[in-house]
């Protein structure tokens, strides 16, 4: 009788072969701050674009013979679409179409060819709305550090006026005539007065 191999007499069964769907994208090793990294997956295989995104920044890099390498400000980015086409999702790819605000109106940058491109669109929105929220926040933030503390204005002293001593005791007359005042009250109030000439 032949020996049986452990994994017949545990019942186990062997793992299963590795699916030919391409892997999720993981930040590569030794760049930290890389939230989401890719490279396009062309059908021709040639030119294939190179994409990472950090909390700030959205780097694509494509060419063959020449280089075009650009980044953007993680917070211009308006808008995240996906397109994918019939050959793309028979391959499980799909371009991003990224819209970027720019001084001069929006721009469109495809990413194309992405693994995984739900996962992009995803990440790459994700990021620019927490960018965008920070970018606000910061404008309407203002910062005093380093300026002198400022006193509250206080108002200015009541510049005190010229009292006609005659004026006043125009006054007082006329207040005792209309029995507002009594002839004491009167006569006590004329007497202050009087004393301050």
């Amino acid at each position: 009788m032949q020996q049986q191999t452990g994994q017949q007499m545990t019942g186990q069964v062997p793992p299963p072969m590795p699916s030919s769907a391409p892997p999720r994208q993981v930040p590569p090793a030794g760049e930290p701050g890389v939230l989401w990294s890719a490279v396009g997956q062309p059908l021709t295989g040639i030119g294939a674009g190179r994409y990472k995104l950090t909390a700030t920044m959205l780097y694509f890099e494509r060419g063959v013979l020449s280089t075009n390498a650009q980044q953007v400000p993680i917070a211009h980015v308006v808008d995240v679409d996906l397109r994918q086409s019939l050959t793309q999702k028979a391959r499980g790819v799909g371009s991003v179409v990224v819209k970027v605000q720019r001084t001069t109106g929006l721009e469109l940058v495809v990413l194309e060819d992405l693994p995984d491109p739900r996962t992009a669109v995803a990440v790459i929105n994700q990021t620019a709305q927490a960018a965008r929220l920070v970018e606000q926040q910061r404008m309407n933030t203002h910062h005093y550090a380093g300026l002198p503390p400022t006193t509250a204005a206080m108002p200015p002293a009541p510049v005190p006026t010229a009292v006609d001593p005659i004026a006043q005791l125009r006054q007082l007359g006329e207040l005792r005539d209309a029995g507002i005042l009594t002839e004491v009250e009167f006569t006590t109030k004329k007497a202050e007065i009087l004393s301050r000439l």
